[in-house]
């Protein structure tokens, strides 16, 4: 076994996962560690907006950057390997193609992978909705989809955040497609659980004009590659099921005792320190924090920064600083219909807000690759141009569009339309 150590004149640091917390804990830690930043994947992607890919407003190479280009220009290393171990006493991380990798602190960012709780034919016949691969590869069966003739039924499990999106895509692109319906599984009561109920009553409008059936307080119990089998005993036909609901923890933390039960995740303290070992910090959707928290792109990227200084503080014997979410309003994209900024009991609706969503997306990507030379610039301005062409002139040139850019609703409890 090849043991690739990493010398002692600078403390090493190893990061393990390389999306937002990973990558942002690289970016903030300097020259003075010996950085390592290890994922199986050259790509990092913005997950964010991978609903997009459904409709092809977005392509995957809009939602891509690649790893070594970003960590190289951060002064650090980036290995492209699939970790199978973390020996926290030994200071070690291992990987799949037999190399070890020591350090001195590690950050552990992994993110999690897709759960279909065990449902029977699940993992073979649903489309899983992680990344960007998936949601290419949803885009492209809906395409062959609606170049078949009849009926055709698409059924999307769970009607969380992601569910909602992926929903408002396929509207956006095939909502007049003769013969279409689609079935939306949600386990609770109602749609977008943790968000105001009024959120549920304004997307059951939005899909009242199409054939769109939402069951609530319903579970799936098997897929078949032509249906979709509820716990009532009532059997959907779905020539295409999309998986949105769902998201467990990876086998590495349990192999690395950084969880004790399977399906659990890494409990954390309030400075994301590891309860099990003080030389690991645990960060992103992979940490377990005392108060669960909404697993969110921007408390990712916030538990990042503050995991790479306190590894800093860690390693020059420094007091640790606790982890303290902020506040922050979500955007939630429904397709070219509606876009909704939810803020604590709050929500504003309005399609307008697709801008703000679409800003969101170019000024972060940019933070993440700043367009230093020829090739980030040619990346940069062709997201600018996709975005253009697949999402904004589309919805400003349509008649219908531009009577929905023109109306704004406020949501709390009880809905209301105000008009501008």
């Amino acid at each position: 076994m090849h043991i690739a150590g990493t010398g002692k004149s600078r403390p090493s640091i190893v990061i393990v996962g390389a999306n937002f917390a990973g990558l942002i804990a690289a970016q903030r830690l300097g020259l003075e560690y010996d950085v390592m930043v290890i994922d199986r994947s050259p790509w990092f992607e913005w997950l964010p907006n991978i609903h997009e890919l459904l409709s092809g407003v977005k392509r995957p190479a809009d939602l891509r950057l690649p790893r070594g280009r970003l960590v190289t220009r951060a002064g650090h290393r980036f290995v492209r390997a699939t970790v199978i171990r973390i020996d926290a006493r030994a200071g070690q991380v291992m990987t799949a193609d037999d190399r070890v990798f020591d350090f001195d602190l590690c950050i552990v960012a992994t993110g999690g992978v897709n759960d279909t709780f065990g449902v029977r034919g699940a993992d073979r016949h649903a489309l899983p909705f992680k990344s960007v691969d998936d949601c290419a590869a949803i885009g492209r069966r809906l395409a062959t989809l609606a170049r078949t003739s009849g009926r055709r039924s698409v059924t999307i499990v769970g009607g969380g955040l992601e569910g909602i999106e992926a929903l408002g895509e396929i509207l956006r692109r095939y909502r007049h497609l003769e013969g279409l319906h689609i079935s939306v599984i949600e386990a609770g009561p109602r749609l977008v659980p943790g968000t105001p109920p009024a959120l549920d009553i304004l997307v059951r409008k939005h899909c009242a004009a199409y054939d769109v059936r939402i069951c609530t307080r319903s579970r799936v119990t098997a897929v078949t590659p032509r249906q979709v089998k509820l716990d009532s005993g009532e059997t959907l036909p779905s020539d295409l099921t999309i998986w949105t609901s769902g998201v467990a923890p990876p086998p590495l933390l349990r192999d690395s005792r950084l969880a004790q039960k399977p399906h659990q995740w890494a409990p954390v303290t309030r400075a994301l320190r590891s309860t099990r070992f003080d030389n690991l910090f645990v960060v992103g959707d992979a940490a377990e924090l005392a108060h669960p928290l909404a697993k969110q792109a921007y408390h990712a990227m916030d538990m990042g920064r503050l995991a790479a200084d306190n590894a800093a503080r860690a390693l020059a014997g420094r007091r640790l600083r606790d982890f303290r979410p902020s506040p922050k309003p979500v955007l939630i994209a429904f397709g070219d219909l509606d876009t909704f900024l939810v803020s604590g009991r709050t929500v504003l609706a309005s399609p307008a807000l697709a801008t703000a969503k679409e800003v969101v997306f170019q000024l972060t990507m940019a933070q993440f690759d700043p367009p230093l030379n020829a090739t980030a610039l040619q990346e940069v301005a062709a997201r600018l141009m996709g975005a253009g062409r697949g999402l904004a002139l589309p919805t400003r040139t349509s008649t219908s569009a531009r009577s929905r850019w023109r109306r704004t609703a406020v949501l709390g409890r009880k809905v209301r339309s105000v008009r501008r």
